[in-house]
């Protein structure tokens, strides 16, 4: 027998209440994770965070690393989005792209990022399954468009694999300050300039052009 169109909303209306339920809670962690640290905090204090009884919690996450790895998965896909929209990088403007939204990815979820650096380092599973793989996805667009330009002739023959790493490498460089809060997070258009100096950086080097 088939539900009415009344038991559809309701169902609808739950679960949006559990969806809403479980975000209030993931952001209460990551604002104790970012100021107290993933093993210093308790689910006593996440609950009394996100105002709900700590039995209430366990309700939508089994506990602690359960809530942290949700953040990390909806986090992930984030990603992942951002690499398959970007699909095989065709031109510089690709790369820019990729970079820049990255930037704007790190910068507003600035203390989760913090807590993912911090428990990748203790973590083997979420360093592997989660920063390993996404910048091996990276990586290999990075390399296959450098491929790419030297098979056209735009590009010297350089290491691929190398270039990569170096680009990849100087955007840590620009995020570790903000990470760290030495610096500022940078605004959106002061993101997009830093995203096109990196590329620039990397593809051009600093040499004075030669129709300058």
């Amino acid at each position: 027998m088939s539900a009415k169109p009344g038991e559809y909303t309701l169902r609808a209306r739950r679960q949006r209440r559990i969806e809403r339920r479980r975000q209030e809670i993931m952001a209460a962690a990551v604002r104790l994770f970012a100021v107290k640290g993933y093993i210093n905090t308790t689910t006593k204090e996440i609950a009394e965070a996100a105002d709900v009884a700590e039995g209430t919690l366990y309700n939508y996450f089994a506990g602690k690393r359960e809530i942290l790895l949700a953040v990390i998965s909806e986090t992930q896909a984030a990603i992942e989005m951002v690499l398959s929209s970007s699909g095989a990088l065709q031109q510089r403007s690709d790369i820019v792209g990729v970079v820049a939204t990255l930037f704007d990815l790190v910068v507003s979820r600035l203390a989760f990022v913090r807590t993912l650096l911090t428990e990748a380092w203790l973590d083997n599973l979420i360093l592997q399954d989660f920063v390993i793989e996404r910048t091996k996805q990276l990586d290999q667009q990075i390399q296959s468009f450098i491929v790419e330009r030297i098979a056209a002739g735009a590009y010297r023959a350089v290491e691929p694999a190398l270039v990569s790493r170096m680009l990849m490498g100087m955007f840590a460089a620009a995020v570790i300050p903000v990470l760290r809060g030495i610096a500022p997070p940078p605004n959106a258009e002061e993101r997009q300039l830093l995203a096109e100096e990196l590329v620039n950086l990397i593809l051009d080097g600093i040499r004075v052009r030669s129709d300058f």
